[in-house]
């Protein structure tokens, strides 16, 4: 090639020195001659050999061959990339990272991070590490749920509860930014939220109100079977009372005016039956069916009858001795 170059060199000169010949012999000739002729337009001249024609092709190149003798000069490198799972081990000339990378066939868009500078030399055993970075925006619904609060009312008895508002959660719409680096979310920026639908909260409300004594009667049942006279069976059932004593004295002088304790005692007049004369003697179904003909039926009903209007067989008593009846 060198050689090629001095024989296209030698032959440009050899051209010019035949022009420049030329040039000194038409002078001779315009000093020593005869009458003036006009001067004749420029003429255009055609390079008279291919090598002419070349010449300026050749010079061109010459920065271009040198750059190639400057790069064939410089020492290859090889440097190892982490990029996209994988670690590729790559030989360069390259004079900078990027131009290295863009040989191995590795592209670094804007959001990419880059362990070295893409500018920087390569560096033999250097490792350098390509981190893709990927920003999208996301939507997502997100539930937010519901709680529940318990509130105390004496609307309700003990160990009764009731839900008295429904609770319903809520849904709102965000919108984020997510940075991947890698395929692994590194950071989530809320750009957008809006509430869809509101919370409300349950409320259950729990009773407090205490439950009434549970009755000693049964309804629609028969009442109990007792031996005995129906004066003992009465003193037994007031005893379970508590009604002894003058109390027992009260309550055997009331009913013995009333009935003389006959269980099938009816008042004439106003159709008072029993026992206790309960009127009209149908309330003693209240404690069983047998009313009729059950003396410990009637008793019982007698008993609650007289603790529920004047509180003892004494106070019944009093009643009956001031007004004839209780």
């Amino acid at each position: 090639m060198t050689l090629r170059l001095l024989s296209v060199v030698a032959r440009v000169a050899l051209t010019g020195a035949l022009v420049a010949g030329i040039g000194s012999a038409a002078a001779l000739q315009q000093s020593s001659g005869p009458e003036p002729v006009a001067a004749a337009a420029p003429t255009h001249i055609e390079p008279s050999s291919p090598a002419e024609k070349s010449l300026g092709d050749v010079l061109s190149s010459r920065s271009e061959f040198a750059g190639r003798l400057q790069l064939e000069r410089t020492p290859a490198v090889t440097f190892n990339v982490v990029a996209d799972g994988a670690t590729v081990a790559h030989t360069t000339r390259a004079a900078t990272l990027a131009e290295a990378l863009a040989e191995a066939g590795i592209t670094v868009d804007g959001d990419d991070v880059a362990s070295a500078a893409l500018g920087a030399p390569v560096r033999a055993g250097m490792t350098v590490t390509i981190q893709r970075v990927e920003v999208t925006e996301v939507s997502e619904e997100v539930v937010d749920p519901h709680q529940s609060t318990r509130v105390n009312t004496s609307e309700l008895y003990e160990g009764t509860e009731k839900v008295t508002t429904e609770g319903v959660d809520g849904l709102a719409r965000h919108t984020y930014r997510v940075t991947m680096i890698d395929g692994v979310e590194v950071s989530r920026e809320i750009l957008l939220s809006a509430v869809a639908r509101e919370r409300v909260d349950e409320v259950v409300s729990v009773g407090t109100r205490k439950k009434p004594a549970p009755s000693t009667t049964s309804v629609g049942t028969t009442g109990p079977i007792l031996s005995g006279t129906n004066r003992e069976i009465g003193a037994s059932l007031a005893a379970q009372r508590g009604w002894t004593g003058s109390q027992w004295t009260c309550l055997d002088l009331l009913w013995t005016r009333e009935s003389r304790w006959n269980h099938l005692a009816v008042n004439p007049s106003s159709g008072a039956y029993g026992i206790p004369q309960a009127l009209p003697g149908s309330k003693m179904a209240t404690v069983a069916d047998d009313w009729r003909t059950n003396p410990a039926t009637q008793i019982i009903w007698g008993l609650n009858y007289i603790a529920g209007r004047y509180g003892t067989p004494c106070g019944a008593w009093s009643h009956s001795e001031s007004y004839g009846w209780y």
